[in-house]
């Protein structure tokens, strides 16, 4: 599949504006915007990070304005589905915000633009970034720190405790094989009793296709793979690695263990998906089920391939202008919104805390304590995201929107079946090694 032509001119266009006005592009605050005061108006674009609560942002930049009197900011809150390509497009145009959300890991584009302030240029110091967890290195780029990250998420296994436990397993499966014959004898067992359930679905092979991304990445880390060479100018998906994931994954279609087209979260909801993998907030989906997920469901690490139990590491930060009026009034409004008291409250949705618990203030420590203890499903989540690195999510920057849009397409035609394993790999190291060849 081509690069999606709306993302090739966003960037482009992100290009131009910097090949016509190299000051408008620099990270510097001489060549760029002004360290200011620390007073005036910010500018915040933003989604909705608050998962199923889409006004708790609203009411958070309420209580910042009204703690202080020397920032205002105007919050514009955009919708997931083309809120990014919005912010990229004003960006380009010179009439982008001060301040906005951004993939942990950020993009490239943005980086090599210029467009981002430095985090020390906005006010942090070293003993406020030494706070962060050692993943807060996704958002190093060129020896600098250029996103403060809101929350992490990594990709966990979900399971039916109920459904398991009718079937004659007491706890979830920890390795590959383990997760097959659990989930074919689910699925097996429950059709022979009229009453089918799938034993697993791969998030992504359902309603959700873009959930394909992270679920193959997770897949693919635990075979051992990785997205690209080590200098990043390479796609190098189409190895032994990545032929042994798509290979297991595909084998629970061919096997008819997994049914392609089902959703996994409904169909786990329902009843009717036994175990699936997803970023641990969507515990936050889960829980809206009422009745229906209420004490029948819990959360286990990923179970471990062939080489490890790694897992796509996601998550949001945020991220300043460098042609910002006020660098300063920016970094007063990051360092609220991002700062240990507001990220303790995003655990409500099961965000993962992004500081180090021991470097906090104690009365932030012990409410993190407090949640981690009232909830079992902490341990799992924080057993995995100390199993992952920075790595993959830093290999993922290079050449993204191309390989997002590509493994939507050739990872679901190759675990469907529609196309050869090796077919599917090389097609996207083809398209994502021509967006890298275009980077250097």
């Amino acid at each position: 599949m081509a690069r999606p032509r709306s993302r090739v001119l966003l960037a482009a266009s992100l290009a131009t504006v910097c090949a016509l006005a190299v000051s408008a592009c620099s990270s510097s605050t001489g060549d760029g915007g002004s360290a200011g005061d620390g007073k005036g108006t910010v500018e915040f674009w933003t989604m909705p990070y608050w998962i199923g609560q889409d006004d708790k942002v609203k009411a958070l930049v309420e209580e910042f304005n009204a703690s202080q009197n020397d920032v205002t900011v105007n919050l514009t809150q955009l919708e997931w589905k083309d809120g990014r390509d919005k912010i990229k497009q004003a960006i380009a145009a010179g009439k982008g915000p001060d301040v906005w959300l951004m993939n942990n890991g950020l993009e490239l584009d943005y980086l090599k633009a210029g467009s981002l302030s430095p985090l020390d240029q906005v006010g942090y110091t070293k003993n406020d970034t030494d706070k962060f967890v050692d993943l807060a290195k996704v958002n190093e780029y060129e020896g600098k720190l250029y996103g403060t990250p809101l929350y992490f998420d990594v990709g966990v296994m979900v399971y039916r405790t109920d459904i398991l436990k009718q079937y004659g397993f007491d706890k979830p499966p920890a390795t590959w094989e383990e997760l097959k014959s659990t989930a074919a004898a689910i699925t097996t067992k429950s059709a022979a009793s009229d009453n089918k359930v799938s034993g697993w679905q791969f998030k992504g092979m359902d309603d959700h296709v873009n959930g394909i991304n992270s679920t193959w990445e997770s897949f693919l880390c635990q075979a051992g793979g990785n997205l690209t060479s080590p200098d990043y100018t390479e796609s190098t998906q189409n190895s032994e690695a990545g032929k042994t994931a798509m290979e297991y994954m595909k084998s629970f279609y061919t096997q008819k263990i997994s049914p392609v087209g089902t959703s996994a979260l409904n169909g786990f909801i329902d009843g009717k998906v036994a175990m699936f993998p997803f970023f641990q907030s969507v515990i936050a989906n889960v829980e809206a089920g009422g009745a229906k997920t209420e004490g029948k469901w819990a959360v286990a690490p990923m179970p471990e391939g062939p080489k490890s139990g790694c897992s796509m590491v996601g998550g949001h930060s945020l991220v300043a202008s460098s042609q910002g009026k006020d660098l300063k009034a920016a970094g007063k409004f990051m360092k609220w919104l991002a700062s240990p008291e507001r990220s303790v409250q995003y655990m409500d949705f099961k965000a993962i805390f992004p500081y180090d618990p021991a470097k906090v203030d104690p009365a932030v420590k012990a409410a993190y304590d407090k949640k981690v203890q009232g909830d079992p499903n902490w341990k799992p989540i924080l057993e995995q995201l100390g199993r992952n690195t920075p790595d993959l999510l830093l290999q993922d920057r290079h050449g993204w929107a191309t390989r997002w849009e590509e493994q939507k397409a050739s990872v679901v035609a190759g675990v469907g079946g529609q196309v050869p394993v090796e077919e599917a790999l090389k097609s996207i190291d083809n398209q994502v090694g021509k967006a890298l060849s275009a980077e250097k």
